[in-house]
């Protein structure tokens, strides 16, 4: 009995360590979004829009990869009810992490004045915060998911 219980509880583990990789691999591809969108405003250049095109591209194959892992897991209604909580934390995520990129991108090529700098401290502190909500509604999701 009690190698059961420690057979689900790792289970547990794993398929909240993988819904939380699937969210975090959104932010690198929203923060570089918003840094080349900022860069590509500064310098109107193709190579800017490019990679801001490519970036997004990016965020939207993520997220949508992010639902499709979480809708092969949820299949009970208080699992999709999880996993859309969990789809729009995702989503919120990413946009956090987007305006830290832009903050980043204001502070290198705008100037280093005190609301620069009190921008990259807002929004950097603001995305390690809200790593919180979404791996407890991984945690949450992965508890409504798994079988009884």
């Amino acid at each position: 009995m009690m190698h059961l219980n420690k057979i689900r509880l790792l289970s547990l583990l794993s398929t909240s360590g993988k819904l939380l990789a699937h969210a975090l691999c959104a932010a690198p591809s929203a923060f570089l979004c918003g840094v080349f969108l900022i860069r590509a405003t500064k310098y109107l250049n193709i190579l800017d829009f490019t990679a801001v095109a490519l970036s997004f591209a990016s965020l939207i194959f993520v997220l949508l990869w992010t639902r499709a892992a979480v809708r092969q897991l949820a299949s009970g209604e208080a699992a999709r009810k999880q996993a859309d909580q969990f789809l729009w934390s995702c989503v919120f995520f990413s946009m956090i992490a987007f305006m830290f990129g832009m903050a980043v991108s204001g502070y290198v090529f705008f100037g280093t004045d005190f609301l620069k700098r009190f921008g990259v401290i807002f929004w950097g502190a603001m995305t390690a915060i809200a790593v919180y909500p979404v791996r407890r509604d991984a945690k949450r999701l992965a508890g409504a998911a798994r079988p009884n």
